[in-house]
């Protein structure tokens, strides 16, 4: 498995799940992170979009991302790439 850095995110049933980070980038002033989920030590297929930013304390803040037009702008700056 290659090196990916990794990241829990709260899911919808209210646990955690870890997921690997696999790009970031940036739309209209607004930061995106694509990860994979990761299930006994193995990436698998598909990705997920979150939007995120960094805190004053330096924590990642992680968001959904609600509205369906900024995802779907989102989703195809991803594929641009």
């Amino acid at each position: 498995m290659n090196e990916y850095e990794v990241i829990s995110i709260p899911v919808s049933d209210g646990t955690e799940r870890e997921f690997a980070i696999m790009d970031t980038f940036e739309v209209r002033r607004k930061m995106y992170m694509v990860v994979s989920l990761i299930e006994e030590d193995e990436i698998k297929e598909g990705v997920y979009i979150y939007r995120y930013y960094n805190a004053e304390d330096g924590d990642v803040i992680i968001e959904e991302i609600a509205e369906p037009d900024e995802y779907s702008k989102a989703v195809a700056a991803y594929e641009k790439r």
